[in-house]
């Protein structure tokens, strides 16, 4: 059984201390373990990125030499991305067909971001002063910690450490206790490209252990966190505290809008894939459906025909295409939550706790309810789980009040064939990220964040380097100061 150690300096570091054990989730079995690191550990990895950021070659390469050096990561993220593929698995028990599918596209997270940062130029500044010239620059923050979930731990990382890098800052990575194996695997690598040590270091453990620490941390600059809303809070909660700058990216409890003139079997794919895909374990997680009354028997018969024939089982096994959810402690909390509902009165019509009976590991195939009021928890709460709550409207207004009538907003569907029923509704639901037709895709180009519980700031776009970076300007004189007391 493999034990990992934090990665401090660009090697692991040796580890007598206390570990937390991996569960696969396949199986109810440790695999692993890794080192449940403290205060001490947050302060060596917090003072070895600092040290990167202001001395060395991290510090030396300037613009150009650190996007050389992304691109290089790239290269070899582009060659050797099956290495963190079963780890990955191992940990969270995601299929690996998806697993596949995020972790070879992991190289064009850090190739984009290479390319945003050549981009950054001192840019003059048109003010209306007399005599004075002002050109505003951009700084680096320094040192970063960023706080990544469970659910898809390398391709969040990615998100977050590629525009940070891109802009010259050094990072500590405080992966989920319940999933760090991939994300040391991948600073391994990345040392292994030719990142300088001590630009991204990893310490893994407790939130409120090393993860409160590296926030609370003298020389931590900015935070990024993706996690739950009470997550969230503890952590800028925690940053405030040294007026540190957060971006969160929280939960969600996206509406799927679906008029009585969308295209079926189109909607139904985009509705199957926005909550049984990952089995619901992901913040766009499409988990409300709101339907037309008209059409609403027609679609729901639908879901229920083709997610109870979805397979489930190996998440190492192509052919799999339900598997476990990620943790016990989540196992629980999904199946409380499908009780729940059906005390509330929902009308259950596909019960993934029953067709999961049986079954070693944390399985939970997909839950359908109907009849979900706005009162009830299934509505309010996010699952996070292969559970779809569906409810009707019979006006537009109504469809809009609906999908906004939530504490998040992070995502949303439109389904319909006419565009401009479409636009005008998606411009109307109150969410970071509204998909039209189609459902749960992601480009580096296209920022991601919620509103309301589903936290502030951006991910991703063209704007991401500088949401890692600080605004300077510097005026010049030229002309000669006038007497201010003639």
């Amino acid at each position: 059984m493999k034990t990992y150690a934090p990665f401090i300096s660009g090697k692991f570091q040796h580890w007598q201390g206390d570990t937390i054990p991996s569960v696969d989730p396949a199986t109810g079995e440790v695999w692993s373990q890794v080192a449940r690191c403290g205060a001490d550990e947050a302060d060596t990895a917090i003072q070895d990125a600092n040290r990167a950021f202001r001395t060395g070659p991290w510090a030396d390469a300037g613009i150009e030499g650190r996007a050389r050096i992304l691109d290089t990561l790239a290269d070899v993220l582009e060659a050797r991305w099956e290495e963190l593929v079963e780890p990955e698995i191992r940990d969270n028990g995601k299929r690996i067909t998806e697993v596949r599918g995020q972790l070879s596209g992991l190289h064009s997270w850090f190739r984009y971001f290479a390319a945003e940062a050549r981009k950054l130029k001192p840019e003059a500044q048109a003010n209306s002063i007399p005599g004075v010239t002002s050109v505003g620059h951009w700084l680096p923050y320094g040192v970063v910690v960023a706080i990544t979930p469970w659910n898809s731990p390398l391709m969040i990382l990615a998100w977050k450490i590629a525009p940070a890098l891109a802009a010259g800052n050094t990072v500590v990575v405080k992966p989920s206790e319940m999933a760090s194996a991939s994300s040391l695997e991948f600073a391994r690598l990345a040392h292994e490209a030719g990142l300088p040590p001590g630009v991204l270091n990893v310490v893994t453990g407790l939130g409120h252990e090393v993860g409160e620490a590296l926030v609370r941390h003298p020389l931590t600059r900015k935070v990024t966190f993706t996690g739950s809303d009470i997550g969230g809070r503890k952590v800028a909660e925690a940053a405030s505290a040294g007026v540190v700058p957060t971006t969160l990216e929280l939960g969600g409890k996206s509406p799927q809008v679906v008029f009585a003139d969308s295209d079926l079997e189109n909607t139904v794919n985009g509705i199957l894939s926005g909550i049984f895909l990952s089995n619901g374990q992901t913040c766009v997680a499409g988990s409300r459906v709101i339907a037309e009354a008209s059409i609403k028997d027609a679609l729901v018969s639908r879901l229920v025909e083709r997610a109870q024939a979805l397979r489930m089982g190996d998440p190492m096994d192509p052919a799999t295409q339900i598997a476990p959810l990620a943790n016990e402690p989540h196992l629980r909390k999904v199946k409380s939550m499908i009780a729940q509902a059906k005390a509330d009165g929902a009308t259950c019509l596909l019960d993934g706790t029953e067709t999961a009976n049986g079954r070693q590991g944390f399985y939970v195939g997909p839950t359908i309810f109907e009849d979900v009021t706005r009162d009830m928890q299934l509505w309010r709460e996010e699952v996070f789980g292969p559970v779809l709550a569906v409810t009707t409207f019979d006006t537009e207004d109504e469809a809009i009040a609906l999908a906004n009538d939530s504490d998040y907003g992070l995502a949303g569907g439109v389904w319909t064939s006419d565009a401009n029923k479409g636009a005008r509704v998606a411009g109307e639901i109150q969410s970071g990220t509204v998909y039209i037709n189609h459902y749960r895709n992601v480009d580096p180009s296209s920022p991601i964040g919620g509103i309301k519980l589903s936290g502030y700031g951006r991910e991703l776009g063209p704007g991401a380097v500088k949401d890692f970076l600080q605004a300077k300007s510097i005026w010049t004189g030229t002309a000669p100061v006038p007497d201010p007391f003639p």
